[in-house]
């Protein structure tokens, strides 16, 4: 199995919409006309008091009872829209907010509160209704950009976006996450000169936004400059170690740049906390492979192999290990399962062969090894290996035939077994002269 990196966008994935606060509550504002049951005053007084120590319950409960008394106090429905989506209670939040648009129809707080939440709920095209209004009511308002921009996005208009952020920024050019969420657009549209630029400006902003280092990684790495992008990636590691996928990520990258340690501890880390992460327990074998720790490389191709049986690179690498041990039996069988279920491997016939002709199973050998010999890109040494199971099988002219074409091809390339290929040829052409 091969460790190499995932599409960057995949992990792009992780770089989730991170929420910021939306409108605070209004100011209590009682309509003249009172309801003649109900003390109004005290109500707004125990929702404000309840707001103001974050008690959503008792705020929703007194606000309930303020817009039953007065159903067109259109600030207590927009704070009861408030407490609601504070409690997740989100339709009845958004009903609330409704409502407070029937009353008011131009209240910028509740068409911003609303679009918010409506994309949480993924109604996007509703939200993006409601933040344009924003926008168009309160210009100067750098967060109804964001949010405006957030839902362009995520209703397939980058462009669009691209503009809502830009003037996010061009208002309050200190507002982190702007950059951070452009930075996440121009990653999804490739550009990862433009993406690297908006990250590092937002970590700039805000050390604390740990995502951003983790976007500037990407970008790097979609730069073809990983050796930039690995201390990115383990920042970002440091401050979120709970990250198993970009630590995952990391260590395919780590085996790119033939650092095989640091991507083996970095594998057991995701192991420990998530073994049965799919392509896991595959990746430590490769990389236990690649550090000749054969045993435990074949623990986990077995293991992968349990999860996913019909995978032909898993039963080749685990040959290809198993021949590595000199468990040549066994490894015959997995390079037989591989190409039972890919003939074409050319890699795991050549593991079969190997493995045979280990046995000294010269005639099970024979067959395989021409195969591969008719390819345009035959490596030269498959003549020598069959001319040598042809010359142990005496078949005389085929051992003859091969040793010479070895001898044609290789040219110095093979000083050893062009040498014993001299020696037996000569010795063959005489037998051949009988």
């Amino acid at each position: 199995m091969a460790c190499g990196p995932r599409v960057a966008s995949a992990l792009a994935a992780a770089l989730l919409l991170m929420s910021v606060t939306g409108i605070a509550p209004l100011g209590a504002q009682e309509p003249a006309k009172k309801a003649a049951h109900a003390d109004v005053p005290t109500l707004l007084k125990t929702a404000s008091e309840a707001l103001d120590r974050k008690d959503l319950p008792a705020a929703a409960q007194a606000l309930k009872s303020v817009v039953e008394a007065q159903p067109d106090n259109a600030p207590a429905w927009f704070n009861l829209g408030y407490a609601y989506s504070g409690l997740h209670q989100d339709a009845e939040a958004v009903a609330a907010y409704e409502k407070t648009l029937a009353l008011q129809p131009n209240l910028f707080e509740a068409h911003l509160n609303l679009g918010i939440l409506l994309m949480q709920m993924k109604r996007v095209k509703e939200a993006v209704a409601h933040l344009d209004k924003a926008v168009t009511l309160k210009p100067e308002h750098p967060r109804a950009h964001l949010y405006d921009g957030r839902a362009l996005a995520a209703l397939g208009q980058p462009e669009a976006a691209e503009k809502q952020f830009q003037e996010a920024i061009r208002l309050d050019p200190t507002l982190a996450i702007a950059w951070f969420d452009l930075g996440q657009l121009c990653l999804s549209r490739k550009d990862n000169a433009g993406a690297l630029a908006a990250f590092q400006k937002a970590a700039g902003l805000d050390p604390k936004l740990p995502q951003a280092m983790l976007g500037a990684a990407l970008a790097l790495e979609g730069l073809n400059r990983a050796p930039e992008a690995i201390p990115q990636f383990e920042q970002y590691l440091a401050a979120q170690p709970d990250d198993l996928e970009t630590r995952f990520h990391l260590a395919k990258l780590y085996v790119q740049q033939g650092k095989n340690e640091q991507a083996l501890a970095s594998l057991e880390i995701v192991y420990r906390a998530k073994p049965d992460l799919p392509g896991l327990a595959a990746a430590l074998g490769d990389v236990c492979a690649l550090l000749k720790k054969f045993p435990e490389s074949e623990k986990y191709y077995r293991q992968a192999l349990a999860a996913t049986p019909s995978e032909p690179d898993l039963h080749r690498a685990l040959g290809q290990t198993l021949l590595d041990q000199e468990k040549f039996p066994q490894a015959e069988g997995e390079f037989l399962a591989s190409l039972k279920l890919d003939p074409r491997s050319r890699e795991a016939a050549k593991g079969l062969a190997t493995s045979l002709y280990l046995q000294k199973k010269y005639g099970e050998a024979v067959p395989v090894l021409e195969a591969l010999a008719r390819a345009p890109d035959a490596p030269v040494g498959i003549f020598f290996i069959l001319a040598t199971c042809y010359d142990d099988l005496h078949n005389i002219k085929m051992a003859y035939e091969y040793y010479t074409r070895f001898l044609d091809l290789s040219r110095g390339q093979s000083s050893d077994q062009e040498w014993q290929a001299r020696q037996r040829a000569k010795l063959l052409q005489r037998e051949l002269r009988k």
